[in-house]
């Protein structure tokens, strides 16, 4: 009887910080499992990160449409940060545009990122030189 109570307490503890924690941002985060190779299969995910509170919507997307994906569990950080990854297999083709959709409460209007947005094609550290010599949309980080 005695644990049963710590175990409750412990819940009813757990379950009031939650109600405390402030709310974050996602940050978003779009790549592919290996380089770029246009004809080849591969795996597009999109990272989301550092979010509070959990329910938020994630959606990759090819040309605008949404893509059939898959998602991992939901997963905390010891600070009430949430982070969650989304992902689909693919075949990459030069004149497709891969994006990652995300809707939270914390933002005003769904926020898009693009395969390609982190990246630039003149940054050889941050850009994997398969991605560069492909013809995919390679933006300037600004």
């Amino acid at each position: 009887m005695a644990k049963e109570a710590v175990l409750w307490c412990v819940l009813v503890v757990a379950c009031l910080h939650t109600l405390n924690a402030e709310k974050r941002i996602p940050s978003v985060h779009v790549f592919t499992r290996y380089p770029v190779e246009i004809g080849k299969e591969n795996t597009v995910q999109c990272y989301v990160d550092g979010f509070h509170p959990p329910k938020i919507t994630i959606t990759l997307l090819k040309n605008g449409q949404p893509m059939e994906s898959q998602q991992s569990d939901l997963s905390f950080n010891q600070n009430w940060a949430f982070h969650r990854l989304v992902f689909a297999n693919t075949t990459m083709d030069a004149n497709i545009n891969y994006a990652c959709r995300v809707e939270h409460e914390t933002l005003a209007h769904p926020r898009t990122v693009e395969l390609g947005e982190r990246f630039s094609c003149f940054d050889p550290i941050r850009a994997p030189l398969s991605f560069c010599l492909s013809s995919l949309k390679c933006s300037p980080i600004s």
